[in-house]
């Protein structure tokens, strides 16, 4: 014990003298360090307002609005600079300490810059690949206190349009998570290339919605700022185009409300009642494309946006489009058959001649068509040719294939009439005794009996029932 007290002072005078070397070496030295925080993780710009230091020292320095900091005076030597921000408090991320080298007597440059989107992506969300797609860091908090609210319930929805060899398909996508005890909530595995609604609700508030456009970048952040019951606030504004010159007229509303108000002369609007809240306010203009802002709508205050539409859309002169009218026998191909295949074609003419009260009764017109019975009405039967099959089951009875505007009709045998049309419905009846004279598309396995084709009014496009 004697021995520690012993040495204690000598320990003392050592570090003072060590101190006293250290001012006269950096006075000597006057070598500064310069340098920019680069936030390359949200806006892909300097940064400001963030600490730096040296790591075991008490030299802070703050950057300006361009990102830029200084620390003088400084003894040449290495040093290690870290700095913090309110960016990568509310992520939780950290940015790794930077060695530098300082040399004596001169100014030295460096640069420190926050995760990138790529490294957050992959630091927040290991499970997720990184493979065109994106996570959402959102900070949910009370609307009235700012407050961080747990175990809040947060969803992300968007769409997708899917490109192929048919129609462009529409492919909706979604995602969910819950709030920490920090209020902060991680959405993982979003697009990166279109849109995507955050949406989330706490106690018996009302929904809150932010939409978040991550521009390909790989991490973004929202803040939902929810009302933990129905309350309404206000929002007030202008609608203005980019060169900022005002819209008068525009209908603004909140999406997912009722509000709703018309832009005045100048363009300005007043949103009364609009459930607090995270808000997407939307302006449309006649001209122009919408434009939308995003509004936190505090419970009984008013809160400012000015939104911009998009510039105005060019109307262009008149287009004249002359077209031919084909009549719909000739664009499914009756006319064109009618002067060159096998088969026997009826059309209105000829069907209005036969005065025929039943369907089956037009084909009494028809050479080797067959009419049989079947209780109150017949079966339509057509003369026997190659390719025919019998069917013992049905008292061998062959039926034709029917297709009614081009789509098969399946028939029932024993049914009376055996299709649900008459005469005054049809436009033409195309007949082929055989599978083989009838066109391609409508052969099929179960039509070795012939084929009958019927057009109807009903299938004339564009024709007013």
């Amino acid at each position: 014990m004697m021995a520690r007290v012993a040495v204690r002072p000598t320990l003392i005078v050592a570090c003072g003298a060590l101190v006293a070397a250290s001012v006269r070496a950096t006075a000597q030295s006057g070598a500064v360090l310069r340098g920019v925080v680069y936030d390359s993780l949200i806006s892909a710009a300097p940064l400001a307002g963030a600490e730096v230091w040296i790591e075991g020292t008490n030299r802070t320095a703050r950057t300006d609005a361009a990102g830029r900091f200084e620390l003088a005076a400084l003894a040449a030597g290495r040093y290690r600079l870290a700095f913090d921000h309110p960016v990568l408090d509310s992520t939780g991320l950290a940015a790794p300490p930077v060695v530098v080298d300082v040399a004596a007597g001169g100014a030295t440059a460096v640069t420190l810059a926050t995760p990138s989107p790529a490294t957050a992506h992959r630091t927040l969300c290991p499970h997720d690949p990184w493979q065109k797609t994106g996570a959402i860091l959102g900070l949910v908090r009370d609307a009235a206190d700012g407050k961080p609210l747990p175990d809040v319930a947060v969803t992300a929805h968007w769409t997708i349009y899917v490109l192929g060899a048919g129609p462009v398909r529409p492919e909706p996508g979604t995602t969910a998570a819950r709030s920490d005890g920090s209020g902060r909530v991680l959405l993982c595995n979003v697009p990166t290339d279109v849109a995507v609604l955050v949406q989330g609700r706490a106690g018996e508030g009302p929904v809150g919605m932010v939409l978040v456009d991550l521009a390909d970048r790989a991490f973004g952040r929202a803040a939902l700022d929810l009302a933990l019951a129905v309350t309404t606030g206000a929002v007030t504004g202008v609608v203005r185009r980019r060169n900022g010159s005002v819209i008068p007229g525009a209908t603004v509303v909140a999406i997912g409300t009722d509000s709703r108000t018309q832009a005045d002369e100048s363009g300005g609007f007043t949103l009364a009642d609009v459930l607090a809240g995270p808000r997407i306010v939307e302006a449309r203009a006649i001209g122009y494309p919408p434009g939308r802002a995003q509004a936190t709508v505090r419970p009984g205050l008013t809160q400012r946006v000015d939104i911009f539409v998009g510039d105005s859309v060019p109307v262009l002169d008149p287009v004249t489009v002359e077209a031919r009218y084909q009549p719909y026998l000739a664009q499914v191909g009756f006319n064109l058959r009618r002067n060159t295949a096998q088969g026997h074609f009826l059309d209105t003419t000829d069907i209005r001649k036969t005065g025929s009260a039943q369907f089956e009764e037009l084909f009494r017109m028809v050479p080797g068509a067959v009419l049989r019975p079947n209780g109150s009405g017949f079966l339509v039967e057509l003369q026997r040719a190659q390719g025919q099959i019998d069917n013992p089951a049905l008292a061998n009875y062959c039926p034709p294939a029917y297709f009614i505007d081009g789509a098969y009709f399946p028939l029932a045998p024993t049914q009376t009439p055996s299709v649900p049309l008459v005469p005054q419905e049809i436009l033409a009846i195309e007949v082929y005794s055989n599978m083989f004279s009838a066109p391609p598309q409508y052969q099929r396995r179960d039509s070795g009996c012939g084929v009958i084709l019927v057009w109807t009014k009903r299938g004339v496009p564009n024709r007013k029932q």
